[in-house]
């Protein structure tokens, strides 16, 4: 690579960064987003999520040691509606109400992990499948396994056990080597 190269793949960190000293609140999370240095990348994302740029609080929450401080910044974000902070924040809820609407609501916007978990925490056996089903078909391989497991439908949980164990989880192989048709 020559000079003339490596100097435009640097410039526009270099822009960025200056955006960021000037005071751009979005260069500052932009910039930290780009560190290779963890504590360079902490300490621009603080500055940014201090003068409530949502997805820096929510990135800075994420890597911050402080349980109160995190659960602030997650709190902050996610009632602003960032998808990205709500699955977090319902993991630091303590009340399980509050959890469980969290959850539902990442849940509805896509979010993957929380349909598991919420389909795993719902009262309601139905929407507990409809969950479950919705993470397994979007990949979740523990949501795979659960619907295998808890299918009464022979044929359904043999197709979400052999997913599962396609996918590398020991408990799915082990189940399917128990299935009647499994071997």
């Amino acid at each position: 690579m020559t000079r003339r190269e490596r100097e435009d793949n640097y410039a526009p960190k270099r822009r960025l960064r200056e955006a960021a000293e000037s005071g751009n609140v979005a260069a500052k999370y932009h910039y930290a987003v780009q560190c290779d240095n963890p504590d360079e990348r902490r300490r621009w994302l603080r500055r940014a999520a201090e003068e409530g740029y949502i997805p820096a609080m929510c990135d800075y929450g994420l890597e911050c040691s402080d349980r109160t401080e995190r659960r602030r910044l997650l709190q902050e974000a996610a009632h602003e509606g960032y998808v990205p902070a709500m699955y977090p924040y319902a993991q630091v809820c303590d009340d399980p109400d509050i959890r469980r609407r969290w959850l539902r609501q990442a849940a509805e916007n896509g979010y993957v992990a929380a349909m598991h978990d919420f389909g795993r925490e719902c009262d309601d056996p139905i929407d507990s499948e409809r969950w479950l089903r919705e993470a397994a078909e979007e990949g979740h391989v523990e949501a795979m396994y659960e619907l295998g497991r808890e299918s009464r439908n022979p044929d359904e949980r043999q197709r979400w056990l052999r997913e599962a164990a396609h996918r590398g989880l020991g408990p799915a192989r082990e189940a399917l080597a128990h299935e009647p048709s499994g071997r």
